[in-house]
């Protein structure tokens, strides 16, 4: 998918993935910047729950879009595109948690990359 379109964003590259979903570095055609497009995988959607797995991902984005927090990355679109549901958040630049733990961190620099979700869980 890197440097297709997917609507009106142009997929960059991919940031990371889970065990649903993938999520890119796209571009914003509209907005002219840059956001972060989680996208369902394909292979969860031919899964016999599709529709409890699209109501799951549908009151995800709805609860998270809510939510108002300088700590909570917040939600700019939410859709479908070609059969897949899409998720469109901010981009925040700076790699992942999941490089940050890669391997063991002094307990100073543990606490201050912790204590920004802890003030947006509060």
């Amino acid at each position: 998918m890197i440097g297709a379109s997917f609507g009106r964003y142009r997929i960059d590259h991919q940031l990371g993935e889970g065990g649903m979903a993938i999520v890119y570095k796209a571009f914003d055609a509209h907005l002219e910047t840059y956001v972060a497009l989680k996208v369902i995988r394909r292979d969860w959607l031919l899964l016999e729950g599709k529709d409890a797995l699209l109501a799951r991902f549908e009151a995800e984005a709805k609860r998270v879009a809510r939510l108002s927090h300088p700590n909570i990355i917040p939600i700019l679109d939410y859709g479908q595109y070609d059969d897949a549901p899409y998720l469109v958040m901010k981009f925040i630049p700076g790699g992942t948690l999941k490089e940050r733990l890669g391997s063991p961190m002094p307990w100073r620099e543990a606490a201050r990359l912790l204590s920004p979700v802890a003030r947006a869980l509060s």
